[in-house]
């Protein structure tokens, strides 16, 4: 009895498709290779249109972040366009208590000039920023170490060193307004992954960030 192609559901379809691909890529590696990044922009095209947003972490996944990010962690949450924040309406008047605080202190030590900034405060806020931008999934060493200029990914024991020195004098000086910073850190080597001590707490932060832009 022959089986009418058409009346395959999408999902067999797409699995045939994905063994048909592993098939060629184990055939002809380096081809593969090539036309892989390509394949991944277009079908990312196809679904998202031109979101500037997952573009940019696609983009950034196909040149780097592939060594310690599964790709599934790059999808949006929403299944249409994200909403993004709107960095003018960041005021720290609408916030109080420690979270004012804070805000208020990192206002200081993150002056909107940036020429004051000295290596180790620059680091402090490419840090801050990246894990308050991944929520409550955080960002990986692997990526703060890249992003920092400091390797392609390889945790080494300097990258390691500025990760760890720039939070705890981010965590000194939330403290120090009566706020908890950082969750612990969990995971190993480019893998570990460092977040911030609650979902709410990072997006204020991303706020504050992105006002800075």
């Amino acid at each position: 009895m022959e089986t009418n192609v058409e009346g395959i559901s999408t999902k067999k379809k797409n699995e045939k498709f994905l063994e048909a691909l592993k098939t060629l890529s184990d055939q002809d590696p380096q081809s593969f290779l090539e036309i892989a990044p390509e394949l991944l922009q277009r079908c990312a095209y196809h679904w998202r249109g031109s979101d500037p947003f997952f573009s940019t972490k696609l983009n950034s996944w196909l040149s780097y972040d592939m060594m310690w990010k599964p790709f599934g962690e790059i999808i949006p949450d929403d299944a249409n366009f994200a909403k993004r924040i709107d960095t003018d309406a960041f005021d720290i008047k609408m916030y109080s208590g420690s979270t004012k605080a804070l805000l208020e202190s990192l206002q200081t030590r993150f002056p909107q000039d940036f020429n004051q900034w000295d290596a180790s405060i620059r680091n402090q806020f490419i840090i801050l920023g990246m894990i308050a931008m991944g929520r409550e999934k955080g960002e990986y060493q692997g990526a703060l170490v890249h992003r920092l200029g400091l390797g392609s990914g390889d945790v080494r024991i300097k990258g390691s060193n500025v990760i760890r020195a720039a939070k705890i004098a981010l965590a000194r000086l939330a403290k120090d307004n009566g706020a908890e910073l950082f969750s612990p850190a969990s995971g190993h080597g480019v893998e570990r992954i460092h977040r911030i001590s609650n979902a709410k707490l990072a997006e204020t932060l991303e706020r504050f960030v992105l006002s800075h832009a």
